[in-house]
């Protein structure tokens, strides 16, 4: 086995933790929004939260996963400079900036949301309609 082969194949496990960590953050997405649709709370706005935090969650954690597999593309471009491979390394690095873009976008969304709940839950306590 010479370097290059060497290099192809850790390339390759780099890769396969990136798929690793996308599928597993699938499955425990979609068992905990199966979990979400079988509680079902009487109150939409609880729901919707809910969801939403599910899916930054999953967003990030592709964006994690998506970061071992621009790295595996970035050795294997390395190793053998062609257009395919940019290409494709380029296509990785353009989904993932887009999803951080919106990831960023949701959790400020999110977080607003979050403080005017707050806001308003304390209001309704302090009995202020």
């Amino acid at each position: 086995m010479n370097f290059l082969e060497l290099i192809e194949i850790v390339a390759w496990i780099i890769a396969g933790f990136g798929l690793i960590i996308i599928v597993l953050a699938s499955f425990d997405t979609f068992i905990r929004l199966a979990q979400l649709f079988l509680r079902r709370r009487p109150d939409d706005e609880h729901e919707r939260l809910d969801l939403a935090i599910l899916r930054g969650k999953l967003t990030t954690r592709i964006i994690f996963g998506l970061d071992f597999l621009i790295a595996s593309d970035i050795v294997l471009s390395v190793l053998v400079p062609n257009l395919e491979e940019i290409v494709r390394l380029g296509g990785t690095v353009l989904i993932r900036v887009v999803l951080t873009f919106l990831i960023s976008k949701e959790t400020q969304e999110l977080e607003s949301r979050q403080g005017w709940e707050r806001q308003h839950r304390h209001l309704d306590e302090a009995g202020v309609k």
